[in-house]
């Protein structure tokens, strides 16, 4: 019995466009859980392609400044 643990052509493509999808979505929704939700999924998705050797160069777009930061900011702890 065989480990087969590459993915096939459909799957490849499949991932590539919920890659696509998901960064489309994230460009667009403004609800601050859900976009940290698409971060963490877009990036997990990254890590486990990369992992199988799938080119994501064209994927990549720059991710606005917005992407990064927290759209509230956090709560003030006494020192």
């Amino acid at each position: 019995m065989t480990n087969d643990t590459s993915l096939t052509p459909d799957q490849r493509h499949r991932l590539l466009e919920s890659y696509r999808a998901l960064s489309d979505l994230h460009g667009t929704c403004r609800v601050p859980a859900v976009q940290a939700a698409l971060r963490a999924a877009l990036a997990e998705l990254r890590v486990a392609l990369d992992g199988q050797a799938v080119e994501l160069e064209d994927y990549y777009r720059p991710a606005p400044a917005a992407w990064h930061r927290s759209p509230t900011p956090g709560p003030v702890l006494a020192a």
